[in-house]
Formats: structure tokens, C-alpha cells, sequence
């Protein structure tokens, strides 16, 4: 017998589903703009009632017209006068309540939006480097952030519009009850015909758009290549920019297409369906007039009848796209809450400090493979860095270096072995403890479109960061100089978005990443991938001369004049250690290593 779940069992999933992410939708709405939702509920009721009511005034206008004609009294005429008053004030209130209600919703709108987007941001924030880095949660973050702050607030604001609709439907149902019930059905028999046709759109249309989200995202990218000024340089040189634009001509025309497509049939069966509901109501008005003819209602009655069935109709037909526009917005929604129900890796802030202060870094067997990758990026690699020590690492592109440094700093979990830090897993340590711990250069380093000051109290978290502590890592990274240049010091913005910013070379990016990575005084693990890229050959020496002051270095570098002062080096090749000891014991042992060395050295003549 098969386990698989029935289509009955998963309508009903899929509408529990719905039902809690419309409550958690509302509960977010709440919980950020209480006040607010009261003030638009009240609103709502008052834009509803008043149509209806200015309907029926309209109708003791006209019969009371009727009446001063035929009577001739001055009480009438008078009479037919304060209701023109009447309707003249419900009418202006009616339109002053709208504009009201429109401008409160734009503030809910704004409100909801941010709320919304901080809880991506924080979820984002929140999520480790393995999954933020996956293609599938990349995916689920490009819906959630397209629809952030649009669909949150359309569900919000049609489940005013349906309550605004129900008000006004339930004040035309007591007005014409009393008449005739058919008039009810021929109301509903008409709204009905366009909510099938919306209610057909709304899953073809979320499926669609959620199954373009690849390709939505990668003609942004080719927007981004011919826009950002990153990658102007090699456009600009190369001359690729008229094929990049080819190719973003052509994956917008192929999207556009299949969104003209998907819009034109709704649009002819959305336009059928509206003909037959039009005729539905000229059904019911030919049966008005006629009763109207026939005496057994007044002019004014058939004027009040005919408008509330018109106003009936909108207002069901309104009603049920409300619901329809429900349905859809908690498609999208499904993709937001998705998104931020994502597993976040756990915190040990129990955990701040290891067994064994004296043992210092040590991988255990590490293994790591990267998703739908042909082979590990590190392979059974064991090593031990004890404290004060420094560690050299060389291997060509792609032999996992980086893919070590960053689980060594808790990053990545290793698929199998242990890193371990003072005697404990490096996993079971406080985030905050961990990075405590740790001065990085990550390769490549991040160029901040911030401050300086920022660039540098990057390393420390973006803690407020004295002028004393950043210069005091800006000269332990050889960033001084670069300092000393800018217009503004530690305070001048790094990029020509600004109106007052300026722009450095890569050097400059780079000395300003290694005083990041010096920020945090307290850190007693230095690790520096590729720190001498982009340096000039002065620069080099003095970052290879600098003081540890007792720190534990991990180096890493192509170029092996660099790890010649380490205590140890070890050789990566495809995830593994094929050479491991120092510099001297290396270069004796006539291998791998001996060989790139001497490569190097006759380069330099």
C-alpha cells in the first residue's frame, strides 16, 4: 500500500498552510502597527456604509421631488431640499474618508514593507556561510526580497477591502431583501463568472513566475554587468558590453513573451467573462424599469434598486477577487515564510573558552566536499598549530585552501573529522567567543562602500572604533599611508557613489583589508590568505617583517618567500597534504615543493 499522500490530503495541507501564513501575516501586521490597523478598521467601516447610505438618500431626493411637484407644499419642496443636503455631506465625507484611508494605508504600506524586509535582513544575518552560499537559498532569498514589501501588505490590504466589501454588500441585502430576494441571486450570478477566471489565473500565474526566478535573476546580473561600475574596466576594454546587452535583449523579449502570453489569455477570458456578467445586470435593470413601469415602485425606489444592484454586483465581484488576490498573495507568502522558517545554525554561548589553552588549533581527519562538486575540497587533512606557532600553506588554485581557512573558523562543518580549537570543537564554541579568537584576510578581501574607519572596524564587528585603535591597525596592515591620503582621514567614504567619496587601487583595498584583519588587538590566531596579493614588493617585506607579538599565524600564499620563516608548511594538492615540515627540511626532501620554489626563485633571476 502506498504511503504517498492523497490529492484530497494535500488540498488540505496546502490550505492549513495557507490559513497559517495569513495568521502569522496579520500577526506581524499587529504586532508592528497596532494602533494603525484600528484606525484603517474604523475607516473601512465608514467608506462602507456610506455608499449604501448615499443610495438611499438619493432615493428620498427623487420621491421627494415627485412629491413637491404633485403637492405643490412649500414643506416638501423644503424637505426635498434637506435631503440634497444630506447627500451632498455623505458624498464629501465619503471622498474625504477615501483620501484619508488611502494616505493611512500608505503608512501601514511603509510600515509593513520595513518590517518585512528586516526579517529577511535578520534572517539573512542569521544563516551560516554553507547555506547562504547554496543556489537553492540564494533562490528563496530572490523571491522572498521581490515580493517583500509588495505582497505582505496586498494581502493585508485586500482583507480590508473584502471586509469593506462584505459591510457594504450586507447594507444592500437589507435595503433590497424587503423588495425582492431575486434580486440577490442575479447580483451573485453575476460577480461569479469573473472570480472562477481570476481564481484560474492566480496558480498558473505563481507557478509561472516562480519557475522564471533563474532566469529572472540571471538577466539582472547582465543588467548589473553593463550598470556597475566593478566590472566597466574589462567592458570597457574587452568590448563584450553591445553582446552582453544581445544576450539581456534576448532573455527579456523570451520573458516577455511568456509573460504576454500568460497576460493575453487571461485578459480574453477575463474580457468574456466580464460581457456575461454585464449582461446578468442588464438583466435585473430591464426587470427594475419594468416593475417601475407597472407602478408597483416609485422612481425614486427604481433609481435606489438599480444602483444597489450595480453597487451589489462591484461589490461581490470585488469581494471574491479580494479572495482570489488572497489566494494568490499567500503563494508568494508560502515563498517568504519559507525562506525565514529556514533551520539557522545554533549558538553555544555556554562554551567560551576550550579545555586545554595550551593545544591551540588542531584538524582532525577533516573532509569537506562542496554540493555537486566532483570531488572533496579537502581530503582526510590532519595538522596541529600550537599556540604562538605559524603555519605556511601553498597548492595552486583550487586545492581547498580557502575552503580550510574557512573551517577552521567555524564557517563550514566538516563532513567528517573535527577541527578543534583548545581542545573543543570548534563547532560547540560561541560565534562571538570563536571570532573573538581570530584575525582574518579573507581571499578576496570585501571592499566596503563605506568609511574607512568602517573598513577597518569590520574586524571588530563594526564596533565604534577610536581614532587611537583604527590607526593603530591601519599601521600593523601598512595602511597608514593610505590613511594619511585621504581627504577626510578615517572618515572619507571609499567610493565615487558618493559626492565626496573617493576610490582606491587594489593595493590600497588590499592594505586596508590586512588592517581588518589586525583590528581586533585581543585575537591570538592570525590567519592571512594570500595577504601580499596586490603589494608591492616594499610592502610585501614589511607584512613578512611585522611582529606577531605572540599570535599564532596561518599564512597562505603562492608566493613561497613568504613561508619561509613558518615553523611548519604543508603542500595542498586536490584536498590533500602531499608534503608537510619546514622550509629548510622541504627544499632537502627534493620534491613537489623544492620544485615550485626553484621555479619562483629563477623568475626573479
Amino acid at each position: 500500500m502506498s504511503d504517498a499522500p492523497t490529492a484530497l490530503e494535500e488540498e488540505r495541507r496546502d490550505w492549513r498552510a495557507s490559513l497559517e501564513h495569513a495568521a502569522r501575516t496579520w500577526s506581524l501586521v499587529w504586532a508592528n502597527s497596532p494602533a494603525l490597523i484600528v484606525w484603517i478598521a474604523v475607516l473601512t467601516v465608514a467608506v462602507a456604509l456610506l455608499p449604501p447610505a448615499a443610495l438611499y438618500v438619493s432615493k428620498l431626493i427623487i420621491d421627494g421631488v415627485l412629491l413637491a411637484i404633485e403637492s405643490g407644499a412649500v414643506e416638501d419642496r423644503q424637505q426635498a431640499l434637506i435631503w440634497v443636503g444630506v447627500e451632498a455631506g455623505i458624498l464629501a465625507a465619503l471622498l474625504a474618508l477615501r483620501r484619508l484611508l488611502t494616505f493611512e494605508k500608505g503608512r501601514l504600506h511603509a510600515e509593513l514593507g520595513f518590517a518585512t524586509n528586516h526579517a529577511i535582513i535578520t534572517q539573512c544575518a542569521a544563516l551560516g556561510l554553507e547555506q547562504i552560499e547554496r543556489a537553492d537559498i540564494q533562490q528563496q532569498i530572490v523571491i522572498a526580497k521581490q515580493f517583500a514589501t509588495s505582497r505582505p501588505y496586498s494581502f493585508v490590504n485586500r482583507g480590508f477591502d473584502g471586509a469593506q466589501h462584505v459591510i457594504t454588500i450586507a447594507s444592500v441585502v437589507v435595503l433590497l431583501w424587503g423588495f425582492s430576494p431575486w434580486l440577490l441571486a442575479f447580483m451573485l450570478a453575476g460577480a461569479v463568472p469573473l472570480f472562477i477566471g481570476n481564481l484560474r489565473f492566480a496558480d498558473t500565474a505563481y507557478n509561472f513566475y516562480k519557475g522564471r526566478t533563474p532566469q529572472v535573476r540571471e538577466r539582472s546580473y547582465l543588467e548589473s554587468l553593463v550598470s556597475g561600475d566593478a566590472p566597466s574596466r574589462e567592458r570597457l576594454h574587452y568590448g563584450f558590453g553591445p553582446r552582453i546587452l544581445s544576450r539581456y535583449e534576448d532573455m527579456f523579449w523570451s520573458l516577455y513573451r511568456d509573460d504576454l502570453t500568460l497576460k493575453t489569455r487571461h485578459a480574453v477570458f477575463g474580457a468574456l467573462l466580464a460581457v456575461i456578467s454585464s449582461a446578468v445586470f442588464l438583466g435585473a435593470k430591464l426587470w427594475i424599469v419594468w416593475v417601475a413601469i407597472a407602478g408597483v415602485i416609485t422612481l425614486g425606489q427604481m433609481t435606489m434598486f438599480a444602483g444597489l444592484v450595480k453597487q451589489g454586483q462591484a461589490s461581490i465581484t470585488s469581494l471574491l477577487g479580494a479572495g482570489q488576490g488572497l489566494r494568490e498573495d499567500v503563494l508568494y507568502l508560502s515563498g517568504l515564510y519559507d525562506f525565514l522558517d529556514l533551520p539557522v545554525p545554533s549558538d553555544h554561548p555556554e562554551n567560551l573558552a576550550g579545555p586545554d589553552p595550551s593545544d591551540g588549533l588542531r584538524f582532525e581527519v577533516v573532509s569537506f566536499t562542496y554540493p555537486n562538486a566532483p570531488r572533496a575540497a579537502l581530503d582526510t587533512v590532519s595538522f596541529h598549530l600550537p599556540p604562538g606557532q605559524s603555519l605556511g600553506i601553498v597548492g595552486v588554485n583550487g586545492a581547498g585552501k580557502t575552503t580550510l581557512v574557512k573551517l577552521a573558523l567555524g564557517l563550514y562543518r566538516p563532513q567528517s573529522g573535527r577541527v578543534m580549537l583548545d581542545g573543543l570543537d570548534v563547532s560547540q564554541w560561541s560565534r562571538e567567543a570563536l571570532r573573538a579568537r581570530f584575525g582574518v584576510l579573507f581571499q578576496p578581501s570585501t571592499n566596503y562602500k563605506l568609511t574607512a574607519r568602517d573598513n577597518i572596524a569590520a574586524g571588530v564587528g563594526m564596533a565604534e572604533m577610536d581614532d587611537v585603535s583604527a590607526m593603530r591597525a591601519a599601521e600593523q596592515g601598512l595602511a597608514l599611508d593610505v590613511i594619511s591620503d585621504l581627504p577626510h582621514g578615517l572618515d572619507t567614504r571609499l567610493s565615487r557613489r558618493y559626492l565626496d567619496g573617493v576610490e582606491l587601487s587594489g593595493g590600497q583595498w588590499k592594505r586596508l583589508g590586512l588592517a581588518r584583519a589586525f583590528a581586533n588587538e585581543d585575537s591570538d590566531i592570525l590567519i592571512l590568505d594570500e595577504p601580499t596579493a596586490a603589494l608591492d614588493p616594499a610592502a610585501e617585506a614589511a607584512l613578512i617583517a611585522q611582529p606577531r607579538n605572540g599570535k599564532s599565524l596561518i599564512i597562505i600564499s603562492h608566493r613561497l618567500s613568504n613561508l619561509r620563516p613558518a615553523d611548519q608548511i604543508f603542500m595542498l594538492e586536490k584536498g590533500r597534504i602531499i608534503e608537510a615540515g619546514t622550509h629548510d627540511a622541504l627544499i632537502a626532501a627534493d620534491g613537489a615543493y623544492a620544485g615550485l620554489f626553484d621555479t619562483q626563485a629563477k623568475a626573479y633571476g
